[in-house]
């Protein structure tokens, strides 16, 4: 984990030097209460790095667009007090497996407004993280930790890399 966190938070020449792409998320998955977020948070401290905390639950809004709107606001004071460490937990309940063509399949059928906001906010998720989104953030010295304890619910467009692969 601090390879993942610190590193690329507190040595940015040894990814330049080699020219890699330093790390930018790490999933943190197991059962409930087992330190997942604690583990987050020490990252974060061990590496000198601010903490943003996103309860997934809680950006979740009524109104069409509130949501993606939140997920920006968020990146965008990431970006304002580099370096810092972006946690979001319970991120299955923003980002959940989207229903469609890729043969992924999301759960219960019937939920179509669900649906669509949970289509936008992982859309708008995967833009940010691979650094394409409308406010063209630099995600230098950004790094997310996601938790979840269930893994499998997760959109798998998250868990490809530069995104969710560590």
């Amino acid at each position: 984990l601090l390879e993942n966190v610190a590193l690329p938070l507190t040595r940015q020449e040894i990814f330049t030097t080699f020219g890699i792409k330093p790390p930018r998320g790490v999933l943190l998955w197991g059962p409930p209460g087992t330190g997942k977020s604690r583990l987050a948070r020490a990252a974060a401290d061990a590496a000198g790095a601010n903490l943003l905390v996103v309860r997934g639950p809680e950006l979740i809004g009524p109104v069409v667009g509130e949501s993606e709107a939140a997920l920006r606001g968020v990146f965008k004071e990431a970006v304002r007090t580099r370096p810092c460490v972006v946690m979001i937990d319970e991120i299955d309940s923003i980002a959940p497996a989207r229903q469609g063509g890729d043969g992924v399949t999301g759960g219960a059928k019937g939920g179509g407004d669900e649906d669509a906001m949970s289509n936008r906010v992982v859309t708008t998720l995967l833009s940010i993280m691979d650094g394409v989104s409308a406010e063209n953030l630099d995600l230098h010295q950004v790094v997310v930790v996601a938790t979840t304890n269930r893994p499998e619910a997760i959109d798998r467009a998250l868990r490809r890399p530069g995104r969710f692969d560590k």
